[in-house]
């Protein structure tokens, strides 16, 4: 696959944020600071870190680094609001949402506005992979899948990288730990729904891209490794547990309607039995996941709009 062509025009703002995420930062900027496109500003969000983030971000020499330190946990979609709001403000014309939890190679930043270029897509994600093990995929492309509940799924995941994923293509859903958006997605679908706090608003995103015929594609060229869970406890902790079986319902309502929830319960209730009662035996989990399931009928939607370019 040859790559595209280099860019080095528009000016692209990279936002990222930060709940202690001290340990992440070294490599992160590392990354950062050694891509051959230099045309971009990074906006950290930090979201009331207990550890030394913030002392960390403010040691970062680079003049293209803005922090925005918050005095409490706002969640990643309102932190990624933020950002997305300074980085149009200050004339981005690309908004690259981007974990800090991830290590890119040099060309990451050209390889996906090139891509976006080259194919007149809207949005786009590279091709991810776990740091452990090595080489296996976390996101070869992705779908939405009506049979698990209308919502995304990775292709490929958990399996080695044999370059069965290495086709670039228009994609449904993807995760925002890395996606490349054109600020005309924002003005046309909106900014992200603060209501989910963390986990599934980036399917939220994705399906408002799908219903407003947003292009997103995939560009395997460009790998990124992301170090999955490390914000958050882990992808099996008791509040990424509760957080999920919560916001998987109110998708649900949201997007299907008032009954579908409830419908979809009579399915996740069981599962999560049969998951954390008998096959990982986690009676916290499971406790969670009911506290979750319980929780989604309080929410309603949260989307700031977009301040006006007048």
């Amino acid at each position: 696959m040859t790559p595209p062509a280099m860019h080095r025009g528009p000016l692209i703002g990279v936002v990222t944020v930060t709940y202690n995420s001290e340990r992440f930062l070294p490599e992160f900027f590392a990354s950062c600071w050694s891509q051959t496109l230099s045309n971009f500003r990074v906006y950290a969000v930090d979201n009331a870190s207990r550890d030394g983030s913030v002392s960390a971000l403010q040691r970062e020499a680079d003049p293209r680094l803005t922090l925005v330190a918050n005095s409490d946990n706002l969640g990643v979609a309102a932190g990624n609001n933020q950002g997305i709001v300074r980085a149009l403000a200050d004339g981005c014309e690309w908004v690259l949402l981007l974990n800090n939890d991830t290590i890119f190679g040099s060309t990451l930043f050209d390889q996906l506005l090139g891509a976006c270029n080259s194919n007149r897509w809207q949005a786009v994600v590279p091709k991810m992979h776990f740091d452990s093990p090595k080489d296996a995929v976390w996101y070869g492309g992705g779908e939405f899948n009506a049979w698990r509940g209308h919502t995304g799924f990775h292709l490929g995941l958990g399996q080695p990288d044999r370059g069965q994923f290495d086709d670039p293509r228009r994609m449904e859903y993807a995760p925002t730990c890395c996606m490349l958006v054109h600020r005309k997605v924002f003005e046309t679908v909106g900014l992200m729904d603060e209501s989910y706090f963390v986990y599934y608003d980036d399917t939220d995103f994705c399906w408002r891209m799908r219903k407003q015929n947003q292009a997103l594609g995939y560009w395997p060229a460009a790998v990124l490794i992301h170090k999955v869970g490390g914000s958050t406890g882990g992808v099996s902790s008791p509040f990424t547990v509760r957080i999920t079986a919560r916001n998987r319902l109110y998708y649900l309502r949201k997007h299907f309607g008032y009954w579908s929830p409830w419908l979809w319960m009579l399915v996740f209730v069981p599962y999560y039995a049969i998951r954390y009662l008998l096959r990982d035996w986690s009676p916290s989990n499971f406790k969670a996941s009911i506290e979750g399931s319980m929780a989604f009928s309080k929410m309603s939607p949260q989307v700031p709009l977009l301040p006006s370019r007048d």
